[in-house]
């Protein structure tokens, strides 16, 4: 899917499949992950795990831009400190999902695992564990799976191996923009002649795409952590 003008009515996002993305963005640009999860879930019924770092589920931004209170009780939130809880994080979201998991968030998977101090246990080795079997996990139940990296260097290089495709996010003069193998999304015009990179800009194209979804879509009230 491309988006062809600046000028369409209805925003357009980059769809998940089943596949393992890794999202790459700059510094500069704010809630692209966020997005790219709370619009998966508008179009898709099921149980979200979040495996947390750096405080990138951090639940005023998410509350700001979701469309609606609901969504969020499709995400189950959990935060590992260090590596060892990290990677038993990933592995017990390999151990909970099911065929019915809608989606597998891990932002900034790489982070934890850059400590040398790890009590005589390789970190990276134990990253390359934990990606590996959750990676076959979410291909064993065509689960997508969206990550990030802290830093593109040797320790995260598995990570970006597992990843069928890269979707990356860049700031551009007119805001934000999306491009993948299959996708290039032009940013929005909020009426007033400006794009806003902020949370602001993501609200808007949330709130648009609610017109999208199906009017007689279940709504889902699973148990979630914020």
């Amino acid at each position: 899917m491309h988006s062809k003008s600046a000028k369409q009515t209805t925003p357009t996002l980059p769809s998940l499949g089943t596949d393992t993305y890794l999202l790459d963005t700059d510094d500069s640009t704010t809630g692209p992950l966020q997005t790219i999860v709370l619009d998966h879930l508008l179009m898709n019924d099921g149980m979200a795990y979040w495996v947390d770092t750096a405080g990138h589920a951090r639940t005023d931004t998410l509350a700001r831009i979701a469309p609606s209170t609901r969504l969020l009780r499709r995400i189950q939130v959990a935060r590992g400190f260090t590596a060892y809880q990290h990677a038993a994080l990933l592995d017990r979201v390999t151990e909970q999902m099911t065929p019915e998991t809608a989606l597998v968030v891990a932002p900034a998977i790489d982070m934890m695992y850059r400590d040398d101090d790890s009590y005589g246990v390789d970190p990276a080795e134990l990253l390359r564990a934990a990606v590996e079997t959750l990676t076959n996990r979410c291909r064993e139940y065509d689960i997508p799976l969206v990550v990030t990296c802290r830093r593109r260097d040797a320790v995260s290089a598995p990570i970006a191996r597992h990843a069928d495709e890269t979707i990356r996010c860049e700031t551009t003069q007119f805001g934000p923009r999306f491009i993948g193998n299959d996708f290039e999304t032009l940013v929005y015009p909020l009426g007033d002649g400006f794009v806003q990179t902020t949370l602001a800009f993501w609200e808007h194209v949330l709130a648009r795409r609610t017109t999208v979804t199906s009017p007689n879509q279940p709504e889902v009230t699973v148990r979630g952590s914020n």
